[in-house]
């Protein structure tokens, strides 16, 4: 019987771990960023090129919720009526740079957009509330407090500012420049609070039952893989690792491997599993006396994309520093 050499991490091909599908947060993502840049440019350029940006830019805060739903709310999918909603915002901002300033489309395409438009603002402070107080760590009550006080300034500075904008036309640029200063911001903001949450992932709620659950041989075996997955190729060692890329490549869906880490593993998260992984590589390198390699060396080795987290990881597993471990680890008895 032939068999197959287990191919090395460095080799691993596309068919051994396939495209992912983006998912709620990154669609999102995507959506927003989009129509903030086109907002952006619409502001900037005149013309037919002007009029094509601001029919996308005008959908900025519908789809800016959205985003902030994707960001508080870890269900992998959206309910319908938001994306409702947020077409409609966009729908009729579209009509408002396209239907005559005074025809009664014009007026009625606007008042939608100001009512519509004004509810997603609304939400989207509202959205970051939408847990139980005692469900929230620490790290993740600072980020939506942080998220929360960035957008309350920008509201605020976007609101008194446009009243205070001179209505005479030769200084509407100072009208645009609020406005053009907001949605940079607004776009800076936003990027980083996706890049956070991708590095720190909402658990639905309902884990806590599902870590109580008793493991079937179902979770038994998926868990044996992924602990080959962990053993034989060292999966753990790519920094970007995600839970998705995990489950395309065991050809399970992302919940029951979840399911399993937790109710198998004994591990609260796919994170935790890796960075256990990971920290324990690191011991085994920093304790022995062969290798020399330099703190940082160590970390992009063990799959850490720079120091900072590797040095916070550790530190939280072990209790102390690498440098503080390697020093004990090599010190004569």
């Amino acid at each position: 019987m032939s068999t197959q050499p287990v191919p090395s991490l460095p080799d691993l091909s596309r068919a051994a771990w396939p495209l992912r599908a983006p998912g709620r947060l990154e669609a999102y993502a995507a959506l927003c960023a989009v129509s903030f840049v086109c907002y952006i440019a619409g502001r900037l350029t005149d013309g037919a090129a002007g009029i094509l940006f601001s029919l996308v830019g005008v959908g900025a805060c519908g789809w800016a919720w959205l985003l902030t739903r994707a960001l508080f709310d870890p269900a992998p999918r959206d309910v319908w009526w938001p994306r409702i909603v947020a077409t409609l915002i966009a729908v009729a901002g579209a009509l408002t740079v396209l239907a005559p300033a005074e025809g009664g489309l014009y007026r009625f395409a606007g008042n939608v957009y100001g009512l519509s438009g004004s509810a997603a603002l609304v939400l989207t402070f509202i959205e970051p509330f939408q847990a139980r107080r005692g469900d929230l760590t620490p790290s993740e009550k600072r980020f939506r407090l942080a998220f929360l006080a960035l957008y309350a300034v920008l509201v605020v500075v976007a609101v008194l500012g446009l009243r205070a904008a001179s209505p005479v036309p030769a200084e509407a640029w100072r009208t645009d420049l609020i406005r053009i200063a907001c949605a940079v911001v607004g776009l800076v903001g936003a990027s980083a609070a996706v890049w956070y949450r991708l590095r720190h992932p909402l658990v639905q709620a309902d884990a806590a039952r599902s870590a109580r659950r008793t493991p079937t041989d179902e979770d038994r075996r998926l868990a044996e893989r992924l602990l080959g997955l962990l053993r034989d190729e060292a999966i753990d060692a790519r920094p970007d690792l995600r839970i998705g890329d995990v489950a395309a490549r065991l050809g399970q869906p992302e919940y029951k491997v979840s399911q399993c880490i937790r109710t198998v593993l004994g591990f609260p998260n796919f994170n935790r599993l890796i960075n256990h992984h990971r920290i324990e590589r690191a011991k085994r390198l920093l304790a022995d006396p062969d290798q020399g390699l330099p703190i940082l060396e160590v970390a992009f080795e063990c799959g850490f994309g720079s120091v900072g987290p590797f040095n916070r990881a550790f530190r939280d597993l072990v209790g102390v520093t690498p440098r503080d471990f390697r020093a004990a680890s090599r010190r004569p008895s």
